[in-house]
């Protein structure tokens, strides 16, 4: 028993020296190979679940369509063709002449970067809404020219490479391991076309988002830090994954008449003071308040005026009445500031939200690219370093994170979205309880139909809209 213990042991370590060591390409099994079908195969199948959810979501629903979510449903559509080829696995290599091998390759080269692009497209976004106060029309007209670049730009080297080949080396699209793609002779080229302009997106992103941060981060302080004393309105901060331009509207006066009868004007005659008074008049007197609608830059520190009607009653002589209108917020000697603590706690809790919505956004991105990219670029690095030899734990890792994209667009996707998520939810589970509250009365009888008064059920919808017959029995 301890020498079969000793023997699987050593097995394992045998193994794991194995996945850790490097090896030539004769010297991977085909159990090996057979283990990266797997992993890619399992692992496209979840992006494309994700893939499924975005676009049933997105299409469903205009509580998603979002600045951010527009730009996460274009990239799912190429995620869905770079995991129709990471299915295929290595199933194509057997014949990388083959039109299934280039078909696949075509895919990988031209579908998988362009999710690395879309994803400085969605911080391009960020950077024009919080710099440049872009709205979501504004961003809505970019979308043409970010799928034509997306799409467009990996589209050129995908297509050249169907024609590209030389006597020594061959064609272009071969076998590359894991699947059909740029063969292992042309692995250089791996690195300029693709990897390389990868990588520089992937640092113009997170640079984006570092600034931006900042900024953000900048500007949270200055709230927290707002005094009092200080006589100048806080900064408007909103979410810039949101990008919508918000109008505030402010209640600053209200006057509440205090009678000690009963206006016989609601009941369709003049009361006693009314009745003297024009239509206008009365109406201005009856609907005694003020509106002031204003945009985040407005002047917070404006004074509230006050408004005096006179008008006199017949057959009471020289007594005059006055109508007064007075704001609310002339009450009291810091009127000024009355109207700006509301303001102020409003603008730090808007604060507080864009930071946390921001921070978690941009630590999915970071993560996102750096788990997808990270991995294969070093397994690719790996392979131009070691002409000829293949690591199988980087190539293992490949085959993990790559099919893996539309699973993190699915997940961003779905943090941006969570309150839509959530009224989604909600709805398909109140459907669901209607459903079974329809069923319970098709076969309950007929005693819960003549019952005068209904027990509240889940389906209050549809027993509010049940019509009550005169002849019901008690």
């Amino acid at each position: 028993m301890a020498e079969a213990i000793t023997l699987r042991a050593m097995g394992l370590v045998g193994q794991t020296s194995k996945v850790a060591a490097r090896m030539s390409m004769d010297q991977v099994t085909t159990t090996d190979m057979d283990d990266f079908e797997i992993v890619e195969r399992v692992c496209s199948t979840l992006s494309l679940l994700g893939c499924l959810f975005i676009a049933v979501t997105f299409l469903g629903s205009k509580a998603f369509h979002k600045p951010i979510n527009r730009l996460v449903f274009y990239a799912s559509m190429g995620n869905v063709f770079t995991n129709i080829a990471t299915i295929i696995s290595r199933a194509a290599i057997t014949d990388t002449t083959g039109g299934l091998c280039q078909f696949q390759a075509f895919l990988i080269q031209m579908f998988m970067p362009a999710d690395a692009y879309w994803t400085l497209a969605m911080a391009v976004n960020v950077y024009l809404t919080f710099y440049w106060k872009f709205d979501g029309e504004a961003l809505r007209r970019l979308e043409k020219y970010y799928i034509m670049i997306c799409y467009g730009a990996p589209f050129v080297p995908a297509f050249v490479y169907l024609w590209a080949k030389t006597p020594d080396k061959g064609r272009m699209y071969g076998n590359a391991t894991l699947w059909c793609w740029v063969a292992n002779d042309w692995d250089v080229i791996r690195i300029y076309t693709f990897y390389g302009p990868v990588w520089v997106v992937i640092l113009l992103t997170t640079a984006i988002y570092i600034r931006a941060g900042r900024e953000i981060y900048n500007k949270r302080k200055q709230l927290r830090d707002f005094s009092g004393s200080q006589p100048d309105p806080p900064p408007i901060m909103s979410d810039p994954f949101q990008s919508v331009k918000t109008t505030e509207v402010f209640v600053t006066s209200e006057v509440i008449e205090s009678r000690d009868y009963i206006d016989l004007e609601d009941l369709g005659r003049p009361g006693p003071t009314t009745q003297y008074l024009s239509r206008p008049q009365a109406a201005a007197h009856k609907n005694n308040y003020t509106v002031t609608v204003s945009s985040p830059q407005a002047n917070l520190q404006s004074q509230p005026q006050c408004n005096s009607t006179e008008t006199s009653l017949p057959g009471q002589g020289d007594r005059k009445y006055s109508i007064l209108n007075v704001p609310s917020s002339a009450h009291g000697p810091n009127s000024d500031r009355a109207n700006l603590y509301p303001t102020r706690r409003l603008a730090v809790m808007e604060a507080n939200s864009a930071t946390w919505s921001y921070t978690k956004v941009a630590v999915l991105f970071f993560v996102a690219m750096m788990v997808t990219w990270i991995p294969s670029s070093a397994n690719r690095v790996y392979s131009v370093v070691h002409p000829g030899q293949v690591s199988l734990g980087l190539e293992f890792a490949s085959a993990f994170v790559l099919p893996l994209q539309g699973f993190w667009n699915a997940l961003i996707y779905a943090t941006t979205s969570l309150p839509a998520c959530k009224q989604v939810w909600a709805h398909i589970r109140d459907r669901n309880r209607m459903s079974g509250g329809s069923l319970k009365q098709m076969t309950g009888g007929q005693k819960q139909q003549s019952r005068k008064q209904y027990v509240e059920t889940d389906s209050m919808t549809e027993l509010a809209s049940r019509p009550e017959t005169k002849g019901s029995s008690r």
